[in-house]
């Protein structure tokens, strides 16, 4: 009688720590990142160099498990007479105030590499623009609410 006692208390607690520790749980995932994009989540630009002109995606998404942070992937799309590159200055204005962050990327006529920035912008209604840098192109911007 004993025995079967202490085999319950085993295995409850195992139980409970399984639940506490979190094990089986799914991988963190970013929250949903409402946001609306009037102009397109696009630069198009002139690179550094050669007189080569390109494009680059801005895409945002909430960071998993920070709440008022935002992940901002900047990936450029290929330059004509390339490899060239472009300054990309991101400003935002949130409920921790108004900043800047600023991300070189480079590459040929191909896509190239995604650089992230990790931008603190706040929780709740939130305005982000995206700009070569010096400015050479269309601005993209997002209003936002961060989670």
């Amino acid at each position: 009688m004993t025995v079967r006692r202490i085999l319950a208390t085993i295995v409850a607690s195992v139980g409970v720590g399984a639940f506490v520790c979190g094990i089986g749980a799914t991988p963190a995932r970013a929250d949903p990142l409402p946001q609306w994009a009037p102009f397109g989540t696009t630069l198009y630009t002139f690179g550094d160099a050669n007189f080569c002109a390109g494009s680059i995606a801005v895409v945002l998404e909430a960071t998993p498990r920070l709440p008022g942070r935002v992940l901002a992937h900047v990936t450029p799309l290929g330059y004509l007479n390339g490899p060239c590159g472009n300054h990309v200055a991101l400003a935002w204005v949130g409920s921790a105030g108004a900043r800047s962050h600023t991300v070189y990327v480079h590459t040929g006529a191909t896509p190239g590499r995604t650089v992230t920035a990790d931008l603190w912008v706040g929780m709740g209604p939130a305005k982000l623009f995206a700009n070569t840098w010096p400015l050479q192109g269309q601005i993209a911007e997002w209003y936002l609410w961060v989670p």
